[in-house]
C-alpha cells in the first residue's frame, strides 16, 4: 500500500498542477470576451458616427448652411468689414462706423442704425481708434434656411443667398447676399426711400427708414467696360441714376444695404428665382450680437 500509495502521489500532484490550468483556461476565456465587448463598442461609435455624419450632411445640404459675410455690401444689417463702435456725436449711444471702400458713418436711434453723411471721418480718428483697440476687422456669421423657398416665393425684404448671375460669375465669389426689395412684377424706385408704383413702402417695417442710392458708379464697382445693363449714352466713369425698374416674371431685384458700396441688380439685373439658395435668419457671430435677421 505504501508503495501504491507513493505511485499515486504523482498523480494528485499533476492534478494539482491541472487544477491552475483549468483557472487559467477559464482567465482566458475572459479576455476572449473582453474583446469582443469591445468591439461591439466600436461598432456602436462606428455606427453612431456614421449617423452622425449622414444627418450632419442632409441638414448641410438640405435644411440650414453656415455663411461668412465677406464684404461691407451689408452694411450696417450684417458686417464684413474694418469697423468702430464709438458714440461719434455724444448722444450716450454706441454708433456704428465702417471703414470700407468709403468711411461710413450709421449712427444709433435705439432700435436701428441709421446713415448720415453729416459727420466726416478723419484719418486721425481711424489711427486713434486702431492704437486704442476700438477700430477691428469684424466678419459676421449666419445661417441660411435652405428651404425657405421650396414651397414658397421669397417676400419683400428678405435677406436672400443666391448664386452669382452667370454674366458676374467668379469662382472666387460663387454666392452673394443682398436684399430682396422687388418681387416679380413690381414697378419700383429708389432715390432714397424705395417706392412701389410711385408709393413707398412700409412694409415690412426695416424699408420704412432704409434709405437706397439709385446711383451706378462704374468707376468705383472697377468695371473695365459697361456693366451688363444698357444705360444708353453712360460712359465709363460716370455715375448713371435709376428712374424705375420693373422686375421680370420669375425674378426678383435685389439691393444691398450698403447701396453706396454694393454691386447688386442695379449692374447685372434682377435674380432668377432658380438661382436662390435660401433666407438669411439668424446672426449666430460674433456670440454678442446673435439675433435673428429682420
Amino acid at each position: 500500500m505504501s508503495e501504491n500509495e507513493n505511485q499515486n502521489e504523482p498523480d494528485r500532484d499533476m492534478a494539482t498542477a491541472r487544477a491552475p490550468g483549468a483557472a487559467s483556461a477559464s482567465v482566458t476565456l475572459g479576455h476572449d470576451d473582453d474583446s469582443v465587448g469591445v468591439l461591439t463598442i466600436l461598432r456602436e461609435w462606428g455606427d453612431a458616427l456614421v449617423i452622425a455624419f449622414v444627418l450632419a450632411m442632409f441638414v448641410r445640404v438640405f435644411v440650414v448652411e453656415l455663411f461668412k459675410i465677406p464684404t461691407g455690401s451689408m452694411s450696417p444689417t450684417l458686417i464684413g468689414d474694418e469697423i468702430a463702435e464709438v458714440d461719434i456725436n455724444g448722444d450716450g449711444l454706441t454708433d456704428l462706423i465702417v471703414n470700407g471702400q468709403r468711411k461710413l458713418v450709421f449712427l444709433n436711434r435705439g432700435d436701428r442704425f441709421e446713415y448720415t453723411d453729416d459727420w466726416l471721418v478723419r484719418r486721425s480718428e481711424l489711427d486713434m481708434w486702431r492704437r486704442e483697440g476700438l477700430l477691428r476687422v469684424e466678419y459676421d456669421r449666419i445661417l441660411v434656411n435652405k428651404f425657405a423657398y421650396w414651397f414658397g416665393q421669397p417676400e419683400r425684404g428678405d435677406v436672400v443667398v443666391f448664386k452669382v448671375p452667370e454674366i458676374i460669375w467668379s469662382s472666387s465669389k460663387p454666392i452673394y447676399i443682398k436684399r430682396a426689395v422687388g418681387l416679380a412684377g413690381d414697378r419700383i424706385s429708389f432715390g432714397g426711400r424705395l417706392l412701389l408704383d410711385g408709393e413707398p413702402v412700409s412694409e415690412p417695417e426695416f424699408l420704412r427708414h432704409q434709405l437706397y442710392v439709385n446711383e451706378v458708379s462704374l468707376r468705383s464697382q472697377g468695371f473695365a467696360e459697361q456693366p451688363f445693363i444698357d444705360y444708353g449714352d453712360a460712359r465709363l466713369g460716370s455715375d448713371v441714376s435709376i428712374e424705375r425698374v420693373r422686375v421680370p416674371e420669375g425674378n426678383i431685384y435685389v439691393l444691398g444695404d450698403n447701396t453706396r458700396s454694393s454691386l447688386d441688380s442695379r449692374y447685372w439685373g434682377a435674380v432668377p428665382d432658380s438661382r436662390l439658395k435660401g433666407k438669411a435668419f439668424i446672426r449666430y457671430w460674433p456670440f454678442n450680437k446673435m439675433k435673428f435677421i429682420r
